[in-house]
């Protein structure tokens, strides 16, 4: 499997990386700190953008450990912290949660990690001023983050920006719960039926296809038929063939709206295969908020637990699919020969 490349672009200034916050998450952060990675050979390419909830005093530390493990496996050798919450600047005291800057800076220093520079503002939003942790002298404004290069860049490639997370989850929800129990009981009625490997297999593969066109529609009878079609994990493991992660938006588009029209445990089938595809273009904020909603729907889910665990340790796309593809899209072994015959003559 191969992810796709994204466009190099140049942030000129703290201002702009704030700005940029919100196109390199998915979603406008609030209550978070915002962790941005530099690697590569000249040691200032961000390299990943993670995002945690503030949490209480206690915690600091521990949160600091948490995020240094993706930063390690990325080989970063410095990052920037940008803390957005609420508050306000009172000099000489200390921004808000000083202290969990100081916790980040102790825990990644001690494992050779640099913290170039840290960040306070409010809220990601226009004319906002910003502030240095460590010299207040040293602020500025927030510039209008919808005018910002990686905007323009983010809405020529389709890239949607929430204004919060829990927007974005609820675009994976459906807009109409009252079909689902009756869908539900379809499902499991067709499904008893144990229909056959090779239709299910069509299916899909004109799904695929439907997708490439533009062309799909999502019947009532359709979507009990792929719920069955994708309930088979083999029939499933074809949607991870590069051919189709490749196709990008149009079959995230397909995977979205099944996710949005079936029922749990159903709905976490195409949930997994929308985070995969969304991670492999590098949309890790996408991948994530489909995990989660493929776990609530089946916790037990193997596919999506293996996905769940490779997001939190920080794995690259590349090192994501080469995982997928050693779990899931193993060559099927050959069946075994028929015992011979009384006469020790073999059957086949």
């Amino acid at each position: 499997m191969q992810t796709q490349h994204r466009p190099r672009i140049a942030i000129r200034d703290t201002g702009e990386l704030i700005a940029a916050v919100p196109y390199l998450l998915g979603f406008r952060p609030a209550e978070s700190v915002v962790i941005c990675v530099y690697a590569g050979a000249t040691r200032t390419q961000l390299r990943l953008c993670l995002r945690a909830d503030i949490p209480t005093p206690d915690l600091y530390y521990s949160l600091a450990e948490q995020l240094r493990d993706p930063v390690l496996r990325a080989n970063s050798c410095g990052v920037s912290v940008i803390v957005v919450c609420e508050g306000e600047v009172r000099p000489p005291e200390s921004l808000p949660h000083k202290k969990l800057v100081d916790a980040i800076g102790a825990v990644f220093a001690a494992s050779g990690v640099l913290l170039h520079h840290a960040f306070w503002v409010p809220a990601i939003e226009e004319n906002l001023t910003w502030w240095c942790y460590t010299d207040l002298e040293c602020n500025g404004l927030v510039p209008d983050p919808t005018s910002c290069t990686l905007a323009a860049t983010a809405t020529a490639m389709g890239v949607v920006t929430y204004d919060s997370k829990e927007e974005l989850r609820t675009t994976l929800e459906p807009t109409d719960r009252a079909p689902l129990a009756e869908r539900a009981e379809r499902i499991e009625a067709a499904a008893k039926l144990n229909q056959d490997e090779a239709h299910g297999r069509r299916l899909l593969e004109e799904l695929i296809e439907e997708a490439r066109e533009g062309t799909w529609t999502l019947s009532e009878e359709r979507l009990v038929d792929l719920a069955v079609a994708l309930s088979n994990v083999r029939v499933r493991d074809g949607c991870l063939r590069p051919e189709v992660t490749s196709i990008g938006h149009p079959i995230e588009q397909v995977w979205t709206e099944l996710t949005r029209a079936l029922p749990a445990p159903y709905r976490a089938q195409p949930a997994c295969l929308l985070a995969l595809t969304a991670f492999l273009r590098g949309d890790g904020v996408l991948a994530g908020v489909a995990i989660d909603v493929a776990l609530h729907a089946d916790p037990e889910h193997s596919f999506a637990n293996l996905m769940r665990t490779s997001l939190d340790f920080g794995l690259p796309p590349d090192a994501v699919a080469s995982a997928i593809a050693e779990s899931f899209l193993q060559p099927t072994p050959p069946e075994p020969p028929e015992p011979p015959d009384e006469r020790g003559v073999p059957t086949n």
